[in-house]
């Protein structure tokens, strides 16, 4: 009997202890379904992305563009906020394996908005070597409740590694197929030629093959300038023609490499647009060189944006020149007329003003 009231108390105790402990917890999990977890690819030339979605709490996603870093994060539905602060950040072995215990891979800072949770670069690894070998990862945190402070709310969201190892697999190779370079690195290249050019160099080909892979894999992409230049040293005619052949042949190895002849715009300006000084070699081996530029929907805007802004300026510039000079040509007619006036008697003010609106009105003839 005192041993059957002995077990008895001990149930009720542990009972009672795990009932506080869940009223002083309020523990949210999140986490996809085992028999419906996946991980979708998404891919372009220009980024990679593997997206897991997690119901009712959003999405983990992982992340490359071209010329850029991996990145991964999560992205939580409107209505969801993880608590701003610190994630923790653990694997969380399957229930059957209760010989395995997490294994804690950090903590990173948890921000509010809809990305609350953005690794560092050197976090990224270890977790897709879990997610890799079939491990699930967690990120929890904790936040106190403001309206009560005794019941802390604890948020769990998992990442589920079923089927993760196959798409894994697909996003590595996609990246390993990205252009390596963004538009803002392709936008501008310089070539530059030598003194007596018989044709493009293979260091030449080598840039300008860039330049076609980006634009044939880019649609947003408009048009591209291909502008020739000269240093001084011959005359102006000899000048311009060796910008001229410099640009054509870089336009002809662009369309070779398959841009469209029609997206390509060529221009050659001989010696008019020096950028070095002239008089040393150093500044004509700069001045001697071709540029190609890829005008996109942004660029183009900012071009006719300067465009207009220059065109304003020389109007501005144009009246202003037109007014200096009616207005010398009004001084010098006073100046005639009040001299006839001084051999001939004073003009009245109404005289003067009668001239000077005839001046005007001729000049608006």
């Amino acid at each position: 009997m005192w041993v059957s009231g002995l077990v008895r108390c001990v149930v009720a105790a542990t009972f009672g202890f795990v009932l506080a402990l869940s009223q002083t917890t309020q523990a949210q999990m999140y986490s996809a379904d085992l028999a419906s977890a996946e991980w979708k690819l998404a891919a372009t030339p220009f980024v990679c992305s593997l997206t897991h979605n997690i119901p009712n709490f959003g999405k983990a996603v992982l992340n490359h563009k071209a010329g850029g870093v991996e990145s991964l994060y999560l992205e939580s539905q409107d209505k969801v906020a993880f608590p701003v602060g610190v994630a923790h950040i653990e694997t969380l072995p399957p229930v059957w394996r209760n010989d395995l215990i997490p294994v804690p891979l950090g903590d990173t800072p948890a921000i509010a908005g809809n990305q609350p949770i953005k690794l560092a670069i050197n976090q990224i690894s270890p977790l897709l070597m879990q997610l890799n070998a079939g491990v699930k990862v967690m990120f929890s945190s904790q936040q106190i409740d403001s309206t009560n402070t005794l019941y802390p709310l604890i948020m769990r969201v998992v990442l589920e590694a079923k089927n993760f190892a196959p798409a894994y697999k697909t996003y590595q190779q996609c990246v390993a197929d990205l252009i390596p370079y963004s538009f803002a690195q392709m936008a501008r290249t310089l070539i530059n030629y030598g003194e007596k050019p018989e044709a493009l160099t293979s260091v030449h080909k080598s840039e300008l093959s860039k330049v076609a892979r980006y634009v044939k894999a880019d649609p947003k992409v408009l048009g591209v300038f291909v502008d020739g230049h000269s240093d001084n040293s011959a005359t102006p005619e000899a000048n311009e023609a060796i910008s001229k052949q410099e640009a054509e042949w870089v336009t002809a190895y662009l369309v070779e490499q398959g841009i469209a002849a029609d997206k390509i715009t060529t221009r050659w300006h001989g010696d008019q647009f020096p950028i070095a000084n002239n008089k040393i070699a150093s500044g004509r081996a700069q001045n001697r060189r071709v540029t190609v530029r890829l005008e996109d929907e942004a660029a183009h805007k900012d071009a006719q944006q300067k465009e207009e802004k220059r065109a304003a300026e020389e109007k501005a510039a144009a009246d202003k020149d037109v007014t200096e000079k009616t207005a010398d040509k009004t001084a010098d007619a006073t100046a005639s007329a009040q001299s006839s006036a001084s051999s001939h008697g004073k003009m009245t003010p109404e005289e003067i003003n009668r001239m000077v609106e005839g001046l005007d009105i001729i000049k608006g003839q």
